[in-house]
């Protein structure tokens, strides 16, 4: 992945939503697995679990960032103290290693360094948090190469495929099933209909295009434009505009109206904004809610009309609407408690002494979610907390309280628990930087 989509990852709003899910299947009537092995596994003694807390070093970014993060490792402490406060995880208290790093494109050995530190030098039974590589090669690192369970974002199905069943789980939703979801509700909508639609995307997407969305396009019956692949290896993008100018004038000749962007790096500010002031009724939909982002420093910089007005994707609850959950509160109060301050709502700029905004909203949401969540997991193992019984469990796990989200659920084949989804579309009049407006109503989407 280029420059351009580890900005758009990295950015990226957080998961929206509260739902207290119901129980799973697979349990004793104590709420705990039976167990596989008795035996204890790596990071795991009588009195501790020993877990690697994976962030992204900010300082090495905040030239290209608006927002930042300095408080990652306050805030993840906060809410484990809160842990092993309430008895810790089956009489265990949490013990963190903190590991930050600069991403692959940046600094391409630190992670994997931090892996195999985590791994082979502190011994821990999981690592938890953000785990940022394109490739996959750091996730894989920590639960194929060293049997070590991994509970994160991002997470794609390609990687989770690749590594053993059960070690990879993201309380978020993988990029292939946010596809499939966003193209099954573009059918129940008919947003697509009477539209030529094209495809953009970049060679490495080309997979999820061809097993997704051709495959929905045909079943839709709608009529099909160019599709365009683009050439984004690095930061310099000349290339890719170039070739984007060539499939522009196809789509003006032929009266393609609706795009597919697939993948970050193609719903980026440039591409949307080159697109749209040469196509302005262009129906533009993403497979990502990074969009936010661009659209929203759109209309920090006043530009109108912003080009990303009307674009479409999936999401749950907005973030103004998640704070007004349960879930949310859970968290907020914690945070509260242990800092004295407020949360700030996710629409409100906190900024630092530099200028650049300190997104606090973010770090409370992510530490909270990241920790809880296994947490919750690890607790449903019982007593014999070890890989076997990890999996064991996770297999037969079911709906799954997420601090992120409404519906979730977790088991055999299914390691991304978000489910709570419905059409959004960018509308810039709500509030001052513009937010998502739903155009269908959020659903359990577990099926897809």
């Amino acid at each position: 992945m280029s420059l351009v989509g580890l900005l758009a990852v990295v950015t990226a709003a957080c998961g929206s939503g509260a739902h207290h899910a119901e129980g799973g299947s697979g349990t004793t009537a104590s709420g705990t697995t039976r167990p596989q092995d008795t035996s204890l596994g790596t990071g795991v003694t009588a009195t501790q679990i020993k877990i690697g807390i994976m962030m992204i070093d900010f300082s090495c970014i905040e030239q290209f960032v608006d927002a930042v993060e300095p408080d990652q490792r306050q805030a993840y402490q906060i809410f484990i103290d809160d842990i092993n406060e309430k008895g810790g995880i089956n009489g265990r208290k949490i013990t963190p290693v903190y590991k930050s790093y600069c991403p692959p494109e940046l600094q391409p050995a630190e992670e994997l360094t931090a892996c195999t530190s985590l791994t082979d030098d502190e011994k821990v039974f999981a690592a938890i948090g953000t785990l940022y590589d394109p490739n996959g090669t750091a996730q894989l690192c920590f639960a194929k190469q060293h049997r070590t369970v991994v509970v994160g974002s991002p997470l794609t199905q390609s990687v989770i495929d690749r590594g053993p069943p059960g070690f990879m789980l993201t309380p978020d939703i993988t990029p292939e099933r946010r596809l499939n979801v966003i193209m099954a509700l573009l059918e129940q909508k008919h947003t697509l209909e009477g539209k030529k639609v094209a495809i953009v995307d970049i060679a490495a997407n080309r997979p999820r295009v061809n097993s997704v969305v051709v495959p929905a396009l045909r079943v839709l019956g709608v009529r099909r434009g160019t599709d365009a692949t683009l050439t984004i290896a690095s930061s310099d993008t000349t290339a890719a505009l170039g070739q984007l100018d060539s499939f522009i004038e196809h789509w003006k000749s032929d009266d393609t109206n609706a795009l597919i962007l697939v993948g970050d790096e193609v719903s980026s500010k440039q591409f949307v904004e080159k697109i749209k002031a040469a196509i302005p009724q262009m129906t533009l939909v993403a497979d990502t809610t990074g969009v936010l982002t661009g659209a929203r420093d759109e209309q920090k910089a006043h530009v109108s009309p912003n080009p990303y007005d009307g674009i479409i994707t999936a999401e749950g609850q907005t973030g103004v609407e998640h704070t007004e959950t349960p879930h949310f509160a859970f968290c907020r109060d914690i945070w509260e408690k242990a800092t004295g301050k407020k949360v700030p709502s996710p629409n409100e700029v906190v900024k630092l002494p530099n200028g650049k905004q300190n997104d606090i909203y973010s770090e409370v949401e992510d530490a909270c979610l990241y920790t809880n969540f296994f947490a919750t997991i690890a607790k449903r193992v019982g007593p014999y907390l070890n890989t076997a019984n990890w999996v064991n469990t996770v297999d037969n796990f079911g709906p799954i309280d997420d601090m992120s989200t409404i519906y979730a659920s977790i088991q055999r084949g299914k390691y991304d628990a978000d489910n709570t989804y419905g059409l959004v579309a960018y509308d810039p009049t709500i509030g001052a930087a513009g937010d998502w407006k739903h155009v269908t109503p959020v659903e359990n989407v577990s099926g897809g």
